[in-house]
């Protein structure tokens, strides 16, 4: 079912995209907090901490009540009281102010972490807990890290993603062995890593590719320590790869590379971290599915691997497989890379997203690809 979905996935990118929907009211182009790049869909967290979604909403991943695209921001429920979002591939989840983790959309693998299979086309509260600090979202599963430093996962469990030691499918929170000194999460397509307060990194799942940096392209179905180093600052966990900033500065990557996601060069897949060009100036690091962005001490970002859709945001389809500038701003604050597009947040509180449109996840009001930063709104 998984490998339908994904298929189906990349037939559709170059699909007529079915007629908009009409449903809340549409965000006045307000300054934004925050904002995620999902698979096909993009949510973002305004200054006033309302929750405004759009793009790709087949399984109610937009939280709308409804299954209608959306191709401009549109507000979801009337809280303001959102301070933290993330899109997966087909379903989303969000942190309330009061420390609860709501999730919503596509639900055949559980990834919801509301019991059950069946979808939610709104935000459905995960649990009891008002003690999520934060959580990331793969393919088919969802992490989150709990203010006693413990990590849970949910959802699709093939790959032993979920880290407990069998493949068993979980359909709410399952805490991941007994460490209690979890600082982070990052949930890949079918992998993820995290860091300890030791600063090591841990990756579990899939590893057909080397993504989970451990050497070998062996299954992992519990926390497996990636090399010796103890300088780990964030790991982010892409489709098939996984990049990590180092407490130098330094990037490194590892996994497949097909498309020079690596940004090494070439596109020969690695098994263990290798550091990505000389820069020690690195301050953070998002993977899609076959591309990879950064952002650099500069505020400029740079971005590399496949660009097909114009999701590299440097002015063409062309995809160069060594960190490449996106355009001349110096003032990106954040960088969220979706499956085939890319958004960042900039210092004026403004949005900008470019690259795959077919569902409007760009958020521009249409469904043509971009292949330079545009304003969200």
């Amino acid at each position: 079912m998984k490998t339908l979905r994904r298929t189906a996935a990349a037939f559709l990118l170059t699909a007529t995209t079915l007629a908009l929907g009409t449903g809340a009211a549409k965000a006045a182009a307000p300054g934004w907090l925050s904002v995620a790049a999902g698979g096909y869909h993009t949510c973002a967290i305004a200054t006033n901490h309302a929750l405004y979604c759009w793009g790709q909403n087949d399984d109610g991943q937009l939280g709308l009540g409804d299954n209608n695209e959306r191709d401009e921001p549109t507000r979801v429920g009337t809280s303001t009281s959102w301070v933290a979002v993330a899109a997966g591939t087909y379903h989303t989840c969000a942190r309330h102010s009061t420390g609860s983790l709501y999730c919503w959309g596509d639900n055949y693998y559980k990834q919801i972490g509301v019991g059950g299979l069946e979808d939610r086309t709104k935000p459905t509260k995960v649990g009891t807990s008002t003690k999520w600090t934060s959580f990331s979202l793969g393919d088919t599963h969802t992490c989150a890290r709990h203010s006693s430093g413990s990590l849970y996962c949910w959802g699709e469990n093939s790959y032993g993603q979920l880290g407990q030691g069998d493949k068993d499918t979980e359909d709410t929170p399952k805490k991941v062995g007994t460490s209690t000194s979890w600082t982070s999460v990052s949930a890949g397509g079918d992998h993820t890593c995290a860091r300890q307060s030791s600063g090591s990194i841990y990756c579990w799942g899939e590893n057909g590719n080397g993504q989970l940096g451990l050497g070998d392209t062996d299954e992992h179905l519990q926390p497996v320590k990636v090399g010796s180093s103890t300088h780990w600052v964030s790991v982010s966990s892409a489709g098939y790869h996984t990049c990590a900033l180092h407490s130098s500065g330094s990037l490194y990557c590892w996994g497949e590379n097909s498309q020079g996601q690596l940004g090494l060069g070439d596109t020969d897949e690695r098994h263990e971290p290798v550091k990505v060009g000389s820069s020690t100036s690195w301050r953070s690091v998002k993977g899609g599915e076959f591309h990879t962005c950064a952002r650099h001490s500069s505020g400029s970002i740079y971005c590399w691997g496949q660009n097909a859709y114009g999701q590299l945001g440097i002015g063409d389809v062309l995809g160069p497989w060594k960190p490449t500038k996106v355009g001349s701003s110096t003032s990106w604050r954040t960088v969220s890379a979706g499956a085939y597009f890319t958004c960042a947040r900039h210092a004026s509180g403004a949005a900008y997203c470019w690259g795959h449109n077919t569902y409007g996840q760009l958020g521009v009001g249409d469904q043509d690809k971009r292949v330079t930063p545009t304003k969200v709104g």
